[in-house]
Parts: C-alpha cells; sequence; structure tokens
C-alpha cells in the first residue's frame, strides 16, 4: 500500500532529509515513469531505504521492522499461511514471550491483522516493513521448495517418456512432466537469487547449473532422455525454431512469479553432445538500485553525481563481461530520466526494459550495428544516448561527435582500468584534441561478493598470509580491519550474499586532457589523477573491506584480474 502523496510529502520533507522542490520532481518523474515516489526519491539518492521506512514507521507510530536485516525461523515464518502473507502483505518474523511480532506494509489494515489474529491465536506486536523488504521476505516462502526440488525433478523425469521425446518433440515439450521440471527450475532460480541458469548436455547426464553473486554452482544432474523435450519447451516458449538443432538462437520470455514480472533472455547453442541453453533472468518489477547501493559513495559519487547533470559530452564505464558496467548505466539513465529530456539507445542486447526511452536492439543480420543504430538514434532528436558497447573507429567517432553537438552519450568500454579507456579510444582512431573535449567522467568496475550480513565476524588472517597481501597489493595493512562471514542458513553456508561493485573515478580535468591531446600512456594518466584526488580501485576495496562489506579474498580475486 503506498501513502497518499501529501500524506508522503509531509512526513518526508519535514524529515528535513528531503527539500519539497525534490519531492515534488520526484512525484512528476514516478507519475512519468509509472513508479512509486518513494522508489523514485531512493534511486535518485534524495533518501536511503532505511531512513525511509524509519520516518514512516513513526508516522504509524509503530516501529520499523528491517527485514533485510533479519534471519527469520522457518517455524515462525509459517505462523502466517502464504496465502494471508500475500493477500495483506504481513510478515510474522520474531517472537516475544506470549506476541508475535508482524511487519505489515500498512499498518492501519485491521482486516488484515484480525485475520492474522484469528490464525494464531496470540497477541499480536506490529511493526512497519517497507514494499520491497516484504516481498523479499514473501520469497523465502518458496525456500521449502529446496527440499522438495531434486524430488519433483526425479518424480517428473520418471513420467516423461524418453522415447515419445525423440519422437514428436513438439507433443512431448506440451506434457506436464515436462512443463513442471522448467516450472521448478526457474522457481528454484528465482528463490536462490540465481542471474542464470545454465542447462548443459553431457556425455551420459544432463547438468543444472545456476550463477549465484557471480559464481557458478551445480544445482542438478539427471540422466539423458528428456533433454531434447526440455530443449523444445524453452524454444516454444521463446519462439524460436523446434526443428532448428545445428545454428545458436536467441530469443525472450517473460513469466510471472506471485506477481513479481521476470523478463527471461535466452541463448541456446548446438554443442558436441547436444543442445546447450542459458537463460538470463531479469526482475522487470524491482526497483532500480541506487548510485549509493551499487557501491559508489565519498567523492567517487560526488563525480558521478555532478557529471550527470551535465547537458552535453561523454560518460564512459569501463571493465570486462559482467562487471555490472550495463546496471550502472541503468542506473545514471533512471536518475536522468524525466518528461523534459529524450533518451534513445542502442544495445546489445537490451537487458533491461525503460519507459518512456527509445531502444533499439543491434542486429547484425540486418546490418543494425552500433554504428548504424547510433547514426539512426541522432536523427530522432535525442538528448541523451546510450550506446551499449564502443567497439571500432566508426562507432568511436559517432559518439564522440554525438558528445560534441550538445548529447549527453553514456557508454561501456572494455579496458581493465579506468585510465586505460583513452589510449583505448586512440587506437581505434580517435582524436586526441576531441576525445579531450568531449569525455566528462571515467569510471571503471569490479563485481565483488558482500559479506552476508546475518554471520559478519571479525577476524584476524595469519601474520604470513598479511605479508604476502601486502607484497602483492603493495600496500600497507598493519591498520586493516577484516571481516567475513562464518556461513549460515540465510547465505547457504557460503558466507557471502549479494554483490557490490569497488570502483575508480576520473574526472577529466585540464591536467587530464592536456594528457589526452599529448597521447600520454595510461600509466601517466593514472598518476595525474591520482594525484588529483582519484580513489583506486583498490583503496575503495579496503575501504569496503573495512567497512566489513567484502572480504580481503574477494578484493584481490578482482585487483588480479585488473593488472
Amino acid at each position: 500500500m503506498n501513502l497518499p502523496a501529501d500524506v508522503l510529502k509531509k512526513i518526508i520533507v519535514a524529515s528535513g532529509f528531503v527539500s519539497e522542490k525534490d519531492f515534488d520532481e520526484a512525484a512528476k518523474a514516478a507519475a512519468e515513469l509509472d513508479k512509486s515516489i518513494l522508489d523514485v526519491l531512493i534511486f535518485r539518492g534524495h533518501i536511503n531505504e532505511e531512513t525511509a521506512g524509519k520516518l514512516i514507521a513513526d508516522y504509524y507510530q509503530v516501529p520499523h521492522a528491517n527485514l533485510k536485516r533479519v534471519t527469520i525461523p522457518t517455524e515462525i515464518l509459517q505462523l502466517i499461511p502464504e496465502k494471508i502473507a500475500r493477500t495483506y502483505r504481513v510478515i510474522a518474523f520474531a517472537k516475544k514471550d506470549d506476541k508475535i511480532c508482524v511487519a505489515m506494509e500498512n499498518p492501519e489494515d485491521f482486516e488484515g491483522l484480525e485475520f492474522v489474529k484469528r490464525q494464531t491465536g496470540a497477541k499480536i506486536e506490529i511493526y512497519y516493513a517497507s514494499r520491497e523488504e516484504v516481498n523479499k521476505i514473501l520469497g523465502d516462502y518458496k525456500k521449502g521448495i529446496k527440499e522438495d526440488f531434486e524430488k519433483i525433478i526425479s518424480e517428473n523425469i520418471k513420467k516423461a517418456d524418453a522415447k515419445d521425446s525423440e519422437e514428436d518433440l513438439a507433443k512431448a515439450a506440451e506434457k506436464v512432466p515436462i512443463v513442471k521440471i522448467l516450472d521448478t527450475i526457474l522457481s528454484y532460480a528465482m528463490t536462490e537469487r540465481a542471474s542464470d541458469v545454465h542447462i548443459e548436455t553431457m556425455q551420459d547426464e544432463v547438468v543444472v547449473r545456476y550463477r549465484i553473486d557471480g559464481m557458478l554452482r551445480d544445482i542438478v544432474k539427471f540422466d539423458r532422455g528428456i533433454e531434447n523435450a526440455l530443449v523444445a519447451r524453452i524454444k516454444i516458449l521463446s519462439n524460436l525454431k523446434i526443428d532448428e538443432h545445428r545454428i545458436p538462437q536467441d530469443g525472450r520470455h517473460k513469466f510471472s512469479v506471485e506477481g513479481d514480472m521476470v523478463s527471461l533472455r535466452i541463448s541456446i547453442i548446438p554443442g558436441f553432445y547436444g543442445e546447450n541453453v542459458v537463460m538470463r533472468l531479469l526482475r522487470e518489477s524491482a526497483r532500480p538500485a541506487s548510485l549509493e547501493e551499487l557501491g559508489l559513495a565519498g567523492r567517487n559519487l560526488d563525480v558521478i553525481r555532478e557529471n550527470i547533470t551535465k547537458p552535453h559530452g561523454m560518460i564512459l564505464v569501463t571493465g570486462p563481461t559482467g562487471s555490472g558496467k550495463t546496471t550502472t548505466l541503468y542506473s545514471i539513465l533512471n536518475i536522468v530520466n524525466t518528461i523534459e529530456v529524450k533518451i534513445c539507445t542502442i544495445e546489445d542486447p537490451i537487458e533491461y526494459g525503460m519507459h518512456r526511452a527509445n531502444q533499439i536492439q543491434v542486429n547484425p543480420k540486418t546490418g543494425l550495428d552500433f554504428a548504424a543504430g547510433l547514426r539512426a538514434l541522432l536523427r530522432h532528436d535525442p538528448d541523451i544516448i546510450m550506446v551499449g558497447e564502443i567497439r571500432d573507429k566508426e562507432t568511436a567517432e559517432i559518439a564522440i561527435n554525438s558528445a560534441l553537438t550538445g548529447h549527453l552519450v553514456l557508454s561501456t568500454l572494455h579496458t581493465n582500468t579506468a585510465a586505460g579507456a583513452f589510449p583505448r579510444f586512440i587506437d581505434m582512431g580517435a582524436e586526441g584534441f576531441l576525445l579531450a573535449s568531449t569525455v566528462n567522467v571515467v569510471m571503471a568496475q569490479r563485481l565483488v561478493r558482500k559479506i552476508c550480513t546475518n554471520c559478519t565476524v571479525k577476524y584476524e588472517p595469519e601474520k604470513s598470509q598479511i605479508l604476502q597481501l601486502e607484497k602483492d597489493l603493495g600496500v600497507d595493512l598493519s591498520k586493516q580491519k577484516f571481516y567475513k562471514g562464518k556461513g549460515c542458513e540465510k547465505c547457504g553456508t557460503k558466507g557471502y550474499q549479494g554483490r557490490i561493485g569497488i570502483y575508480e573515478v576520473i574526472n577529466v580535468s585540464q591536467k587530464i586532457r592536456d594528457l589526452i591531446v599529448k597521447k600520454s600512456s595510461s600509466d601517466e594518466i593514472q598518476k595525474a589523477a591520482e594525484s588529483e584526488g582519484m580513489i583506486s580501485m583498490l583503496q575503495d576495496g579496503l575501504d569496503k573491506i573495512a567497512s566489513g562489506l567484502t572480504t580481503i579474498e574477494e578484493v584481490m580475486r578482482v585487483i588480479r584480474e585488473n593488472r
């Protein structure tokens, strides 16, 4: 339940955290983008989710339950049946003597409270929780599928007729066992917060793997026999050719999980033993992450915020595949997306649908590459352009000219460091003096796994390990604080849950521009940027280690990739 806009304004503006002007602009953007006002305020960085939760809880005169920091025992969660929890947006999260603590999105929902009282037969202590917090815990009801997952898969494999699946794939793909197997694989992937599902055909078995927090994990294996029908089911859902097995195919599909819309980006390729599938899962209904939630802070955040308000120039994000570059660009686009500007994008592929943005998918078969798409977009009178990736001289030149002629251009580049972006452009044939005139800011990033907040402990590595780390990283770690996750039920004993970025951001000053014109090396540009206050990616990582957000092992893993 969303509070009426006038009530929310009174609460938020009176707190002093958000000005009346910022609130009114957020309210206007929320109406245009079909988002809640609070979501817009959070992803624009005007207020964080926890602070907003406390203010709204004070309005309702109840405590705030920060459910993102709570591990709820299954027996407590199950005190309220899932159907009632979803209908009335109410969560049982703790027990105090003879009272049950329940968190509600609307603490004034008296009908819901009566249902809960009758269901539990206990006294109720009411707390407020935000929509995002309630949604997160509602997903925990599905964790019962963990125990049943392999059982459901094995039972339906027995029911599926392997011979029938060989003879008539379309018919077999529609049968209940195959449908149930795929639905179970996808439901469990959502429960486990997987970003990708891999279905790989081996010589004697089929392996299902999930990528969770950037790492692949084997989930289930089963004997061969039904893989053709399973792949055919995926092809049918994504409108691909069911009888084509020799060439790669790409498709899309959407499905709903308890009202949460999920988009699947599907890639199928022929392998030695059969077809292999990768499905990327994207939650469409999730609120865009704010820059702070992505991990930007301090000087890095200030530099990015200053540059996204400029009317023209280039903002570049660099890093390897899978480092979160596109997510960062989408977060920036969500901040600047208002009715006063026209946003156009050319992407390969389109990762997220964005309201009120013109998005073009690259299609090499029809000659629609980044350069051709970018030229076409310029004829549509855009204010802001996002180019998925700058790969060649032609795209680089068009992007630079676009920035010179009054457009704000956002793009990604495959270089290890922020300073490496400039020599990379020059290698592609860009003119140094034009590059120096257009690039406003370059950000390099990596993703590290976050320590599980439920099992974080402080520890001291062995002295020999510290000495080796100091040698590898070239820094003094004598005063560094170290944390790790012990491993618990919440994080699946891994000690990590979720990911966060570590960054280095170069604000292109006159000194940096002079070096670009001279075609200086990336090392020279790096040293000049650091002399002007740039925080290196290593230092940003060490700061996040000291804050208990990640581990030294995670930072070392990505820094070694960086060197």
